[in-house]
């Protein structure tokens, strides 16, 4: 099969690949994107194991696709137990060719169960129901997602071990990647098998997209390799850059960056995979206020095809590429392996703390009218570089309580942070809440995050959040100020609670902004995250999505209501979004729709809201709970 597949190639073809990496990256590539798949490769492969072979083969290039007609698409991805799912047989040379990285999987809590009497571990099972809240435990699994909740729930930590524990929504099987031939591979593997295939670098995504029943995964999280350059020169660039490696997580990057005495933009949790998901949804920062988005700073990225090919993307290499692989959203057009992204000065901080609550002496409209009023700064803070990330929360009938944690000041001092934010204490001050603020100086970004945030919690099963972008007007109209606040309390109020971002996306013309970031985040200095109510930890299915069903439609929709035409963050957002196509890319979407039939005609990348989500479904699914446990088809 590989000597006709390559045959297919036009002249023309090899030529435009041939220039495509004539015009790779100014940055070497890493010692693993060096090892490449070839025809070569693949027909070793197929000499051993015809069957095996015929499946490795590379797909056909985008800009000189066949005019024969392909075989017809099948109606559905091949499911274990289905006869077309590959033999153990395939699977073992499919496993040679990779040089023994792909794993079976077993979930991560299958020690805690006896019907995995080959792990069955009561000391490991200990461990795992420890420190299942804990983000690095699900970091260093190929297949654990820190947000389970829709992956069925079908194998957690338990203390009864006659229970039982199935994959669920959890991938049959992964490669750990640790050489790009590897995911060529698997590309052309899944593609040829017709394997639904899901891409994992942390598992760091509120609504699972890295998981998938019946799929092959991808997992990237060995890709660890970092470079730093002091002065990065390369076509329109000139200054520091990082090069890193996918696996490449934001307190590495954070770190390496105090190392060299320079600023990476990059977020608030410590696990998120800075070359992943986080790019890719648009990547919002503390330091975007000064610098633009997480995907703003991308000057290249190197990634590997639907087709199985692998490219350097960038302003003059695949432009198209460069555009929507900066924030059009992951498993969409390949698997970027590595990117580079610009460095700035090392900038110091100061951040402040504070907490209040509702008393005798506050009701909660004196609350919520001070909520109105922090609203009114908030094209004030981020205009002179402030990020505010504070709770907004109810903690009894009638009370609430509001802290930062924290406010956050780029560039500034504890003097000129005081002189900031002195005229909205003042106002706070007015309404009778008197605050005792904690103001700390920190010398850099790395100081001040460490200083600010404690590891982040995960591992709920039942756990989900929303989220709403809110333009200047929400914080500059006194009547848009009011509706605003209403449909917040009204979501507290019901037992929701607020996690909000005073932010902006700064203009900065040291880097490229033209991108498939939702140009929403242009003009909205607010970012609003909303939890679901509470559930108990056993809740049923039926509960869950009745309590997602009340979040998207009642809570969320008065805050579609009240900010028409906006968006939101796709990496931080509702599983439920109605139209996610103008929620999460608004005027961008039919540019990345007609890019991914380009690129991914076959439909071999899928995940759950992502672009071209709405050609698929997953059979079994109930409404407002869609769990990722069914066979993946078209529609």
């Amino acid at each position: 099969m590989a000597p006709s597949l390559w045959s297919r190639w036009t002249k023309a073809a090899i030529l435009a690949l041939a220039c495509q990496r004539a015009a790779s990256a100014c940055a070497p590539r890493f010692s693993y994107e060096t090892a490449e798949l070839t025809e070569a490769a693949i027909a070793d492969v197929a000499k051993k194991d015809s069957v095996a072979g015929s499946l490795l083969g590379f797909g056909e290039d985008p800009e000189f696709p066949s005019k024969k007609p392909g075989p017809p698409r099948a109606s559905c991805k091949v499911f274990p137990g289905d006869a077309a799912w590959p033999s153990d047989r395939v699977w073992n040379a499919f496993n040679a060719s990779l040089g023994g990285t792909l794993i079976k999987t077993t979930p991560l809590a299958a020690p805690c169960y006896d019907n995995w009497p080959q792990v069955r571990d009561a000391a490991q099972c200990q461990h795992i129901t420890e420190n299942w809240a804990n983000p690095r435990l699900h970091l260093e699994d190929p297949t654990s997602a820190m947000f389970p909740i829709f992956q069925g729930r079908t194998c957690f930590p338990t203390n009864d071990p006659t229970q039982s524990c199935t994959l669920g929504g959890y991938a049959s099987y992964s490669v750990a990647v640790t050489k790009v031939s590897q995911i060529q591979l698997a590309l052309n593997f899944a593609r040829n098998a017709n394997v639904r295939l899901v891409v994992r670098n942390t598992g760091h995504d509120f609504a699972d997209k890295s998981i998938g029943a019946g799929a092959l995964s991808i997992w990237t999280h060995k890709l660890k390799d970092l470079q730093y350059y002091s002065d990065y020169g390369c076509k329109k660039h000139k200054g520091p850059a990082f090069k890193l490696g996918a696996g490449v997580v934001t307190e590495e990057v954070y770190a390496a960056a105090e190392k060299n005495g320079v600023t990476a933009v990059g977020g608030e949790c410590r696990t998120v995979g800075l070359a992943g998901g986080y790019v890719a949804g648009g990547g919002h920062s503390p330091v975007s206020v000064l610098y633009g988005m997480g995907a703003d700073q991308v000057l290249s990225l190197d990634v590997v095809l639907p087709n199985g090919r692998f490219v350097t993307v960038s302003e003059d290499s695949n432009p198209d590429l460069y555009w929507a692989l900066r924030g059009g959203g992951g498993s969409t057009y390949g698997v970027v392996t590595s990117v580079v992204i610009k460095a700035y000065p090392k900038t110091p901080v100061t951040t402040m703390t504070f907490t209040y609550t509702t008393s005798p002496n506050v009701t909660a409209d004196t609350f919520w009218a001070s909520i109105g009023k922090f609203f009114t700064y908030f094209d004030r803070f981020t205009n002179a570089g402030a990020f505010g990330y504070f709770l907004v929360v109810s903690i009894g009938p009638g009370e609430f309580l509001f802290t930062f944690f924290p406010f956050w000041g780029n560039n500034m001092t504890a003097p000129q942070l005081t002189t900031l934010v002195t005229p909205y204490l003042n106002d706070l001050a007015g309404l009778g809440i008197t605050v005792t603020p904690n103001i700390t100086e920190y010398p850099s970004l790395l100081t001040a995050f460490e200083g600010s945030w404690g590891p982040e919690q995960v591992g709920s099963p039942v756990g989900h959040a929303a989220s709403r972008l809110f333009p200047k007007e929400n914080f500059q109209n006194p009547a848009k100020i009011n509706a605003t606040v209403a449909a917040v309390r009204y979501a507290i109020e019901a037992g929701g609670v607020l996690v909000g971002y005073n932010i902006k996306a700064a203009a900065n013309p040291a880097v490229n902004q033209d991108n498939a970031v939702h140009p929403a985040w242009r003009k909205s200095p607010g970012l609003f995250i909303l939890g679901a109510g509470q559930l108990p930890p056993n809740a049923t299915d039926a509960q869950i999505a009745a309590n997602a069903k009340v979040m998207t439609t009642d809570w969320m929709q008065r805050w579609r209501d009240v900010s028409p035409g906006s968006g939101t963050y796709l990496s931080e957002s509702d599983i439920n979004e109605p139209n996610f196509q103008q929620a999460f890319w608004g005027s961008n979407y039919a540019k990345l729709y007609k890019l991914k039939q380009k690129y991914d005609p076959t439909g071999l990348f899928y995940a759950h809201q992502a672009v071209g989500s709405e050609d698929w479904y997953i059979t079994g699914q109930i409404p407002y709970y869609p769990t990722q446990n069914g066979k993946l088809c078209r529609k």
